[in-house]
């Protein structure tokens, strides 16, 4: 008689909502995983593995050996909390994104970062409350924690107690970005040079301290475009008034779409990113993975990202920022030392090494429940 495989589910509400730091992270992972059962590094026979959703994936998407099963009448954080406990009974839940059901009784958790927590002022009202509220429960009662970086990982237990010992440090991968065909119209439809702007992506929260990237633009006195490409997002961050007042020398692009992003990126004489705070960073990595020259944050999990593989500034201190900008944009030389060293710096990463240190975590926790 062949042994009943354990079930697996997995909170993939994320596969519901658009695509950010956070959504990128759960569909790599469920992708890995979806190879890994298929390959055999994960035992079929043994374990079965369940996506669940409130509502139909977006994009359509699709995966060989995950189950994809939506299932709850409610939405959003009410659903986590109350159906997805009910719809995961008999197995171990993965939760990926943060935050997780209380009330089941056998689940692990990967938390990206505790903004809410060290830089409460960037967001929302309600937003904190919910996750001041869940966070800390949520790791104490999981089965296994994991971080996106050393530098999460040393915030989980500075705030919640929890021993760094006993988180799994994930890390990410960005060769996502190399799956994407480029759409170079947008440089002819910006009127874009190659190699004659620099750029800066994100969305427009004040913790991405795009302020001082237009202030410290005016102090490098360079002669080539700042662009910024994004959007915000003003029900979760604050202060998202920015764009009522950029400088000539500076241009905001809008969201623009993954096969953009690539070209901006592939072309640009380099990439700004002076955030405050960070989980991890994947713009940066994405950069790097295709070439382009970074300058960014001596601080949280950036060095981490980046190596010596980067020019690293203070993101409080306007001049440290201009100064490397300038270095950026005078210095040709370096500039071709950065982008092949971006390059090698990016391959120490991948999305497959990130979900096989998660697997590794998790299947012990697994493999105690009774189905």
């Amino acid at each position: 008689m062949s042994q009943k495989r354990k079930l697996v589910f997995i909170n993939a509400r994320f596969l519901t909502e658009p695509l950010t730091g956070v959504q990128r992270y759960g569909r790599e992972m469920l992708s890995a995983w979806d190879s890994m059962l298929a390959d055999g590094t994960i035992d079929r026979e043994k374990y079965r593995f369940i996506a669940l959703m409130p509502s139909p994936a977006l994009e359509g998407t699709h995966f060989e050996h995950i189950e994809m099963r939506v299932a709850g009448r409610m939405r959003s954080h009410l659903w986590e909390q109350i159906s997805l406990p009910r719809l995961a009974k008999g197995g171990f839940l993965i939760n990926l994104k943060n935050t997780a059901p209380l009330r089941h009784p056998n689940f692990s958790m990967v938390i990206h970062d505790l903004q809410v927590i060290g830089a409460p002022e960037t967001h929302s009202g309600l937003f904190k409350k919910y996750y001041t509220w869940n966070l800390p429960r949520a790791v104490q009662r999981a089965k296994a924690v994991a971080a996106v970086s050393q530098a999460t990982a040393a915030e989980i237990e500075k705030y919640f107690g929890y021993p760094q010992a006993m988180i799994t440090v994930t890390t990410e991968g960005h060769e996502h970005i190399q799956k994407i065909d480029a759409q170079e119209d947008i440089l002819k439809r910006e009127n874009l040079e190659t190699r004659g702007y620099l750029l800066a992506v994100s969305s427009l929260n004040p913790n991405k301290n795009f302020a001082a990237i237009l202030r410290a633009m005016t102090l490098a006195q360079v002669k080539v475009p700042l662009v910024i490409a994004g959007g915000t997002n003003p029900r979760v961050f604050e202060g998202t008034e920015l764009l009522d007042s950029l400088p000539e020398n500076a241009r905001h692009v809008g969201r623009v779409s993954d096969g953009e992003l690539r070209a901006l990126y592939e072309h640009a004489l380099g990439f700004v990113f002076p955030s405050f705070y960070e989980g991890w960073g994947l713009p940066p990595g994405e950069a790097m993975q295709l070439g382009c020259p970074v300058i960014v944050s001596n601080t949280t999990s950036l060095p981490e990202v980046c190596g010596d593989a980067a020019l690293y500034c203070d993101p409080a201190d306007d001049a440290s920022i201009a100064k490397q900008m300038r270095r950026l944009v005078e210095d040709s030389a370096l500039r071709h030392e950065l982008s092949g060293m971006g390059r090698a710096r990016a391959l120490t990463f991948s999305w497959r090494k990130a979900a096989e240190r998660l697997w590794q975590q998790i299947a012990p926790a697994v493999a105690h429940v009774d189905s």
